[in-house]
């Protein structure tokens, strides 16, 4: 047996000469057009082909279509009568591709291919293979500018509340206050709660009405994700500013 494989718009296609005839890979045909043999060959008019040239050939209709798995010639294979057949069921043009391919291996007992045809089909896949490549680098970059746009989503808000919170210098906390005092935030609250200063409602605390006028609190606004639903939100506290830490100060708690 002769294998010779021959190239038709991109794609591989195995002639093998036997004992004066043709056996033509059919899987590698169909792939041309994104097809399979089985298409084909459940047609009435592959199976009468097949079966009038049993008769005629004197053959059986296994050696017409042969089905090889496994090996360096895997696949279906069909005599070059049915698989001119099969060649114009896919494309005329392809049929007489195929015709001529025959005929060459029948006359001569090999294939030829121009120099110009070997350039052509080794630039074609020389520009595939960069195809393949440039689109891997693009779906890279996709994800990674796609993985960026997401980092600076959940990190906005927190250099957001690190430049307007977290370095003003403006506001301070019950800890602070209660650390320049040396006592807990606990105990600190409960003080002020005593002299009737502040009040604790609904998790959180607010300055008494005598109090709350004075400008002595302001309000911390802290954003936030969700840890259920993932949605960014808030929560505010009450912090002190400097003139609310200097009346506590003033206080003499101790």
């Amino acid at each position: 047996m002769n294998n010779q494989v021959y190239n038709y718009n991109g794609n591989n296609i195995t002639f093998q000469l036997g004992n004066g005839d043709v056996m033509i890979n059919a899987t590698e045909m169909a792939k041309a057009f994104g097809k399979t043999p089985k298409d084909y060959l459940r047609t009435q008019s592959a199976q009468e082909l097949i079966n009038a040239l049993s008769v005629r050939l004197k053959c059986l209709t296994a050696d017409l279509v042969k089905v090889v798995q496994g090996g360096d010639i895997q696949g279906t294979w069909l005599h070059e009568d049915v698989a001119l057949d099969f060649a114009q069921w896919l494309s005329v043009d392809f049929k007489l591709w195929c015709n001529d391919r025959i005929k060459e291996l029948l006359k001569t007992g090999v294939t030829t291919i121009s120099d110009e045809d070997e350039a052509i089909y080794n630039a074609m896949n020389i520009l595939q293979k960069r195809l393949e490549a440039s689109k891997q680098k693009v779906q890279m970059l996709e994800s990674k500018v796609e993985l960026q746009e997401t980092e600076i989503k959940y990190l906005a808000p927190k250099a957001q509340y690190t430049d307007e919170v977290l370095q003003s210098t403006s506001t301070f906390t019950t800890t602070q206050i209660a650390k320049d005092l040396g006592m807990s935030a606990q105990a600190l609250n409960q003080k002020l709660k005593e002299r009737k200063i502040q009040f604790f409602q609904s998790g959180q605390w607010f300055l008494t009405h005598t109090y709350q006028d004075k400008g002595y609190t302001d309000m911390r606004i802290t954003p936030y994700f969700d840890t259920k639903t993932g949605e960014p939100k808030t929560s505010q506290s009450m912090v002190w500013t400097e003139k609310g830490r200097q009346f506590i100060h003033s206080l003499k708690i101790s």
